[in-house]
């Protein structure tokens, strides 16, 4: 088979970045709710009801993690870009190179959107009272911590490896449609 045409799709359509997030936030949702079950009851109930408590993961959670989204997508897209990475091998051993060459992208990234996303967080969250001292100790300095970083890889990990793997999938299967037609 001929190479594979990389038109990076998934990095460029908003619509699929956003279904990768919420994938995602799915996923840590419901990971979160296995192992915290009580602890994540007793917030439902802090916030008045399973509408409070969506509310808060929709204004804290979600929202400011569009813009890590965008950041990570970005970043993917702006190393094919510099590294001329239009075509790749149809074989495991180019595949798993081509995708090697992500990781220190992912492995770095926090460090370029968590200022974004936090900045935003910070808006949403303490929304109409804002304080330089809380904004600056809280969510910039603050989140510059091995503990965040943490957190924040095996999302930022599954968010650039699934818009990876579904782009390459996607152009794949393209290929294979284009070869297929009459000519």
């Amino acid at each position: 088979m001929e190479n594979i045409y990389l038109t990076k799709r998934y990095f460029k359509k908003p619509g699929y970045a956003i279904a990768i997030l919420l994938s995602v936030a799915f996923l840590t949702l419901v990971i979160n709710w296995t192992f915290s079950f009580e602890k994540n009851w007793r917030i439902v109930s802090k916030y008045g009801g399973i509408l409070g408590y969506i509310y808060v993961v929709l204004r804290g959670g979600i929202i400011p993690e569009l813009a890590t989204l965008v950041v990570i997508l970005f970043l993917i897209d702006l190393v094919h870009t510099l590294l001329k990475i239009d075509t790749i091998q149809p074989s495991w051993s180019a595949i798993l190179r081509y995708e090697l060459i992500f990781l220190p992208v992912m492995l770095l990234a926090f460090f370029i959107f968590n200022p974004i996303t936090q900045s935003i967080r910070y808006v949403l969250i303490n929304f109409p009272v804002y304080n330089f001292s809380t904004y600056w100790t809280d969510y910039v300095i603050g989140t510059y911590s091995v503990k965040l970083y943490s957190i924040y890889i095996i999302p930022v990990l599954l968010i650039g490896y699934i818009a990876i793997n579904l782009s390459l999938l996607s152009d794949l299967l393209s290929g294979f449609k284009a070869k297929k037609r009459p000519k």
